[in-house]
């Protein structure tokens, strides 16, 4: 059994302001806490293609310092986005900081459509393993749009993740949240895996902070707009590949196709 916690906090394109939210919700959260917070919640996020002139790269390296500083302090996990500028490159990527200072890095593969030509795509669906208390736990991540597009979700259960931390910054739809709700509860039930979501607490969210059972059972769901922390205990034995394992992949495979190399 571990602990989850999904942090809803505003985000946006002041890096300290973003940060002491970030800072503010760990403090509430037991040692040996998952969490994962916002897309962009480290470096600002919006959804237009010039956003990134107003994010400072010094400013955000800081933070991701300040951070990571913290987590070690407070003895938990913490999964939550930054767009960095690695490279000459902009990423729009989700990291992963441990209280023994372990650290990882997905960048978002499946970019939307404000952030083609501007971002660099990741080239990898990575599962990343992890240590929490006692436990090891195998941790797939996935980000905003990407919960569009099961396929993915599929290879990393494939891969041995049992729990997916979904970082996500989705606002302003006029569809409003009832569709990427559902696409999240189906998300948990057909791979039989938990699901850790968190949304930049905004009035018109697109998708609730959630925390999700491998049936599609909602274990916590945070108030629209509000700024908060949901938690929920996490019992990995509830994991399952019952229902992958009769998927007709004779008929319709789904695999990886990952770049290597430079």
């Amino acid at each position: 059994m571990i602990k989850a916690a999904a942090i809803q906090i505003p985000i946006s394109l002041d890096v300290r302001a973003n940060r002491d939210a970030v800072l503010r919700a760990l403090e509430r959260l037991a040692p040996e806490t998952l969490a994962v917070g916002p897309e962009g919640a480290l470096s600002g996020y919006a959804p237009t293609r010039d956003f990134l002139e107003s994010v400072r790269s010094e400013a955000v390296t800081e933070s991701l310092a300040i951070v990571a500083d913290a987590v070690r302090k407070a003895g938990v996990h913490l999964v939550i986005g930054a767009c960095l500028h690695l490279d000459g490159e902009w990423r729009n990527s989700s990291l992963y900081f441990g209280p023994r200072g372990e650290t990882f890095r997905y960048d978002k593969v499946n970019l939307a459509i404000s952030e083609r030509g501007v971002f660099t795509p990741g080239d990898r669906l990575p599962v990343f393993d992890i240590a929490i208390g006692g436990a090891s736990v195998r941790l797939g991540v996935q980000m905003c749009r990407e919960i569009r597009y099961p396929e993915q979700w599929r290879v990393l259960a494939d891969k041995g993740a049992q729990v997916f931390a979904y970082v996500n910054n989705a606002i302003g739809s006029e569809r409003g949240p009832d569709l990427w709700r559902s696409h999240l509860i189906s998300r948990a039930a057909e791979t039989q895996r938990f699901i850790i979501g968190a949304n930049n607490a905004a009035p018109d969210q697109t998708c609730p902070s959630i925390i999700l059972s491998p049936e599609g059972d909602v274990l916590a769901e945070l108030d629209t707009g509000a700024v908060q922390v949901g938690e929920a205990a996490l019992d990995l034995a509830r994991v399952s590949d019952w229902v992958l394992d009769q998927a007709r992949i004779d008929l319709i495979p789904v695999t990886s196709r990952e770049v290597t190399g430079g």
